[in-house]
């Protein structure tokens, strides 16, 4: 693919790589659009935005989910950015979605969704504003226990 940290345009053939990659996700206007949104997020034009940069986002910053939700997207290159994110385009099937969803709660990465995993998203969630007796009870209400 042409891009580089440097590159100021798509050309045709970037766009067409990137919509592939994305299985179609987005149209031509859609990505030079995401292209300029990713581009002004990489403030080092590095060619992938840091933790520091996603903070940034104000609407991202707010959300008691910003720290999973960054650990999923920063590092990530235009192209696998563009990729992650057409699991929340309105062309993405259920199971693209279910899928996203799973690799948010999935937080060690281990291809289950574990009591750890949440109690970690749940944490997130709740924050301080329950009981530790509370939270011990929601978590074990949801596995069932």
């Amino acid at each position: 693919m042409g891009l580089t940290a440097s590159s100021l345009n798509l050309t045709q053939y970037d766009i067409e790589d990137v919509q592939q990659h994305c299985g179609g996700k987005f149209t031509s206007r859609e990505i030079q659009a995401l292209y300029q949104r990713f581009r002004a997020l990489d403030k080092k034009h590095k060619g992938f935005i840091t933790e520091d940069e996603l903070m940034a986002i104000p609407e991202l910053a707010i959300s008691p989910l910003a720290p999973r939700i960054v650990q999923m997207f920063q590092n990530q290159n235009f192209k696998d950015f563009v990729r992650m994110i057409s699991a929340l385009s309105s062309k993405a099937t259920r199971e693209e979605r279910l899928r996203f969803m799973f690799h948010c709660y999935d937080v060690d990465r281990d291809g289950v969704v574990s009591r750890s995993d949440l109690e970690t998203i749940t944490r997130h969630l709740v924050g301080s504003s329950i009981s530790q007796e509370d939270f011990d009870q929601l978590i074990s209400k949801a596995f069932g226990e």
